[in-house]
């Protein structure tokens, strides 16, 4: 799938990655820039993250991750409308059996990319941020309030994929990863703007049926956006101090 040229964000140009028109509303031109300028993805562009840092994403990712299905399941278990939960089954489907191209869960290719840059899992302890990002992805979608859900998973995981996964292919790609390393990014930045859209056509049902909502969606967007970007700051941070404390002991 191509990615349309969103003409809101102007840091696309200095990024090579961005949205379509379609989050035009629902995304402030400020949380976008403050997103693209994060320090972690900086470096993954640049080609300054090394695999000591994409190591420590891996790791810390995987802690996020791992709950995926548990975060689709427990939002789809809070939706009235059945064909709601029919549309985000396809979505759960494909998590848990892959896609016609290749017949392995999203875990299972995690995993692998994890084994091709010897990212071990649970090898790192998991940090605050990290756990407060999964704290808020499960408050919401355990939520009786089915909109908060939809809106923490649309807006703070389905639909920033290209902004995030998008650099840490650059960064892979630059270390000269084996494929395993790529695929599971690569499908990702491909095919989940199209489960976004699923759940957006859901959210804007929602919302027309209750107009003042929008700023409940938006809101809830924005935190989990800030909670991701929180991780990628203290893994960027943590890793930092590591190799500071490295450099220190050889001065020594």
């Amino acid at each position: 799938m191509e990615l349309a040229i969103n003409t809101q964000n102007e840091p696309k140009k200095e990024t090579g990655y961005f949205l379509s028109p379609l989050w035009e509303d629902v995304f402030s031109k400020e949380l976008l820039e403050e997103l693209n300028s994060n320090i972690f993805l900086v470096a993954c562009r640049s080609g300054q993250a090394n695999p000591s840092l994409l190591r420590k994403f891996m790791i810390q990712h995987h802690y996020y991750s791992q709950y995926f299905t548990r975060y689709l399941c427990s939002l789809m278990g809070g939706l009235a409308d059945q064909k709601d939960f029919v549309s985000l089954s396809h979505n759960l489907l494909e998590e848990l059996t892959g896609t016609d191209a290749a017949k392995i869960s999203h875990a299972e290719l995690y995993k692998k990319a994890m084994a091709a840059i010897n990212a071990v899992p649970k090898s790192d302890a998991i940090l605050k941020s990290t756990q407060q990002l999964i704290d808020a992805m499960f408050r919401h979608c355990r939520s009786d309030d089915s909109l908060r859900g939809l809106a923490a998973l649309c807006l703070g995981a389905e639909a920033i994929v290209p902004l995030v996964y998008g650099p840490i292919l650059d960064a892979l790609r630059s270390i000269k990863v084996s494929d395993d390393a790529l695929y599971f990014f690569k499908i990702h930045v491909e095919e989940d703007e199209d489960h976004a859209i699923v759940m957006r056509k859901i959210i804007d049902r929602m919302i027309e049926e209750n107009p003042h909502r929008r700023a409940d969606v938006i809101a809830v967007g924005e935190e989990m956006v800030r909670f991701r970007m929180a991780m990628l700051n203290e893994l960027y941070q943590s890793n930092t101090r590591i190799n500071l404390n490295e450099y220190n002991d050889t001065i020594i």
